[in-house]
């Protein structure tokens, strides 16, 4: 029973450590953000709403196959999104874990508690709320977040979150220097597969790490060889379902992507600013303190192999590396730079026991405040204004009806369950979608965007250009006395409306 207990209590202590994380981290509640694009598939499939019969976007290639099983088995199963809040949290566990467990091999660790308390602040809600408010929007997650507005982290649970995995890959190599190094890595990639141009980086590292310290040819070859295979089943999904159909579609997909859908993550000129500056400095940071470590050499090709990438980025201008997002390893050795920074200085502390106390404390306080701000992030989510509408739609909806919606109202689909015909959030990857997509959105945005109300003619263009008879207004847009047109819902802000058939 002795032997149990020891055994039972590491697993008992990462999960309340992961309970605390989660608490003082606060995500925001279900379904938010990029939640709206990253599940649809998982929830249509799961039968969700009628989003799998009948959502044209439902229906495209999935860019993250493994994220969308996980999240069909687990709505399945339970028809509930609670194990989602746990799955972040065990991943929050995993990277407090894990960088405390490579700050323990690199410096030691005579204040512990302490250390962690440093960590738990500074990705704290509390602290997130702070730099945003009183220092700049940009800056909300500037000591985790990584380059290009990126980060392994963040307050919805997304296949961005299994990034947490590298940096258990990194632990785990630095500790054991062998094959144990290679799961999480490839995990991490399977999960979300932007993380392969950073995945090479850190397998660069580790065979040159083995080489170095004179591990033999067919030792490192070995290594190369299982860290290739166990990357290489979403390489090639990822390449054959969303390589080029032909290349002229190819090339006007991604010029779409790049400059339209996500330019503040795929181009330099638009992300960098003074808080990249800042995160490149805790980078630099993290280089010097880890200079006479075995983390040194990772951190260095990571840094290197990034900027290099970058710069030709920068200097052809190619819209293929921009989406491979070469600068995203910084999502992991901004918060390693962070977090050396951190040891350092709780290394300089006097051992005390009101500091120990103080710490307790303080993470006390964290936790409180980050529930209280999920409480305000649920109460601000209920008093949206597109929400009694969405009661409405998810109460009435009818099998096989499409609806048109302000290209910005994302949450549309996950909340009512029924499809849409585009919105801007979510937009699918493969070439010819993407045009699909454009033509779709640009349609809406031509409509919803002009100035002034809608007349009938404009709306009933609308609805036979998107194949539909239901569409969403804002009530200052709203046109009245059209006689092919019936109200069918009406608020302070949106209405309902539907084109009567022709008889």
């Amino acid at each position: 029973m002795i032997l149990n207990r020891q055994r039972l209590k590491p697993i008992f202590k990462f999960l309340a450590w992961s309970g605390l994380f989660a608490a003082l981290y606060a995500q925001s509640p279900l379904y938010l953000s990029n939640q709206n694009t990253y599940f649809l598939h998982g929830l249509a499939q799961a039968g969700l709403g009628d989003l799998r019969a009948t959502d044209w976007l439902a229906n495209t290639a999935d860019p993250t196959p493994l994220f969308s099983a996980l999240v069909y088995l687990t709505y399945r199963l339970t028809h509930s999104g609670f194990l989602f809040y746990v799955y972040y949290a065990l991943l929050l566990g995993i990277y407090l874990y894990s960088l405390t467990g490579i700050m323990e091999l690199l410096f030691g660790m005579k204040q512990k508690l302490i250390f962690t308390a440093l960590v738990l602040g500074l990705h704290s809600a509390a602290l997130r709320f702070g730099l945003g408010r009183i220092v700049d929007a940009e800056a909300t997650f500037l000591l985790e977040g990584g380059l290009g507005n990126q980060r392994l982290l963040g307050q919805v649970f997304q296949p961005s979150a299994f990034g947490v995995l590298l940096i258990l890959s990194i632990y785990l190599f630095l500790r054991q220097r062998d094959w144990r190094a290679i799961p999480p890595l490839a995990a991490a990639v399977s999960f979300h597969p932007t993380y392969l141009t950073g995945a090479a980086l850190l397998g660069l590292g580790y065979l040159w790490m083995l080489w170095h310290e004179g591990k033999s040819l067919r030792q490192v070859s070995l290594f190369g060889g299982l860290l290739l295979t166990g990357v290489l089943p979403i390489t090639l999904y990822t390449f054959f379902t969303f390589g080029p159909t032909n290349p002229v579609v190819f090339a006007q997909a991604q010029q779409i992507l790049v400059n339209v859908r996500v330019p503040h993550h795929a181009l330099i000129l638009e992300w960098f600013n003074w808080t990249s500056g800042v995160q490149l400095g805790l980078i630099a940071i993290g280089l010097f303190l880890t200079r006479k470590t075995s983390l040194f050499p990772l951190y260095a090709i990571g840094s290197a192999g990034a900027f290099l990438l970058s710069l030709l980025q920068l200097a052809t201008g190619n819209n293929t590396l921009a989406l491979l997002f070469p600068w995203r390893i910084s999502v992991i050795l901004v918060p390693l730079g962070t977090v050396s920074l951190a040891a350092a200085w709780s290394a300089t502390l006097p051992s005390h026991r009101w500091l120990n106390r103080a710490a307790w404390v303080l993470i006390g306080l964290l936790a409180a405040a980050g529930l209280i701000r999920f409480q305000f992030e649920v109460a601000r989510q209920r008093n949206q204004p597109e929400r009694p509408l969405m009661a409405y739609v998810r109460a009435h909806r009818a099998t096989g009806q499409v609806y048109v919606t302000p290209p910005k109202m994302q949450d549309f689909r996950l909340v009512t369950g029924a499809a849409v015909f585009a919105d801007f959030k979510s937009n699918p990857y493969r070439d010819t979608d993407v045009l699909e997509w454009y033509r779709r959105v640009e349609g809406l945005n031509r409509f919803y965007n002009a100035a002034g109300g809608a007349t009938c003619q404009d709306i009933t263009d609308l609805l036979r250009f998107a194949n539909t008879n239901q569409m969403i207004m804002p009530v200052a847009k709203l046109a009245t006395g059209c006689d092919t047109l019936q109200l069918l819902y009406q608020d302070e802000n949106y209405a309902l409306l539907a084109l009567e058939e022709e008889k």
